[in-house]
């Protein structure tokens, strides 16, 4: 009997008596589809869905119209063997994920290997972006990426650069990906002991949470912080979707050949043509030697007239 999915769905809650705002995060079908694409070895799998319900977490949680992504690099002398690990979602919730590994460099690590960032990236860096297109200047937050997983990454990077107490609770397993979010309101009552009293309150709860509750498809998005918050004045709103959308395309490829130097557009006519497979939905676009003579003669038509 196959394995009943999570649905793609992001509940918002807050909690009055603690303090606290939240998201419930549950993704089935759209990493389900997004995996697939690629047949990633298990670890890789395992990392990159994290970052899936990380990001879709933390961008539910922003006003912005555009992109939100999440992008893990990979270098220096502790590298890993993934090299880049890159997952976004827009505003309208399409989501996508994609890694970059090195084959051997996994292999090399065995078949059990716990996928965790310090085993899989090891140094490096993650940043956070919103993307809300060319007339708005990006956001942009780093932070050196840290033993552990993602979620004890953005911890880090929410508590040290944004002064904001956040706490993450993900799971992956057949039924998808479940991410409990939770973060610390400001205090408006001037009494720091109590507001810390109630954020450790708050963190406890989340952590009684078992993985067996945030996967069973059967639980609505209601249920888990209901069961974790029910004496603490709980509140949940209206719930939001998420779905698996690639943003390539024909048109965006051609852009990019008419943007590349004539000698390079040279190559490829004489090697027969070529073709480009997207990172994210492994989708294969093929441009033949005719196709690419006629993108460069329009390019050497339109650069002439500029001139």
């Amino acid at each position: 009997m196959s394995t009943q999915l999570l649905e793609d769905r992001i509940l918002p809650f807050t909690v009055d008596g603690l303090d606290i705002r939240g998201r419930v995060v549950r993704l089935g079908p759209s990493v389900r589809k997004i995996l697939e694409a690629h047949k990633y070895p298990a670890a890789i799998e395992n990392i990159l869905s994290e970052a899936m319900g990380l990001t879709v977490a933390l961008a539910s949680s922003l006003k912005y119209d555009g992109i939100f992504s999440l992008q893990a690099i990979s270098e220096g002398e502790g590298a890993g063997p993934i090299k880049a690990l890159v997952s976004d979602i827009t505003s309208e919730g399409g989501l996508r994920g994609y890694a970059g590994f090195d084959m051997d460099k996994l292999a090399a690590l065995g078949t059990d290997v716990e996928p965790t960032v310090d085993n899989l990236l090891g140094t490096g860096r993650l940043a956070f972006t919103v993307d809300q297109g060319k007339h708005m200047q990006p956001y942009q937050g780093i932070t050196a990426l840290e033993p552990g997983s993602f979620s004890e990454c953005a911890h880090s990077y929410f508590q040290s650069s944004e002064q904001l107490d956040s706490a993450f609770k993900i799971v992956h397993g057949e039924s998808g990906i479940c991410v409990v979010m939770i973060q610390r309101l400001p205090d408006e009552t001037g009494n720091e002991e109590e507001a810390q009293e109630k954020w450790n309150h708050a963190n406890i709860m989340l952590n009684s949470l078992t993985e067996k509750e945030m996967l069973d498809a059967s639980l609505g998005l209601a249920d888990l912080p209901y069961r974790l918050f029910h004496e603490d004045g709980v509140r949940v709103y209206e719930t939001k979707t998420v779905h698996q959308e690639c943003r390539c395309s024909e048109e965006r490829l051609v852009s990019t050949l008419k943007g590349m130097p004539v000698p390079e557009l040279d190559d490829m006519i004489e090697e027969g043509g070529t073709t480009v497979t997207c990172h994210f939905c492994s989708t294969d676009y093929a441009f033949s030697k005719e196709r690419l003579a006629q993108l460069r003669d329009e390019k050497v038509a339109e650069t002439s007239v500029k001139h």
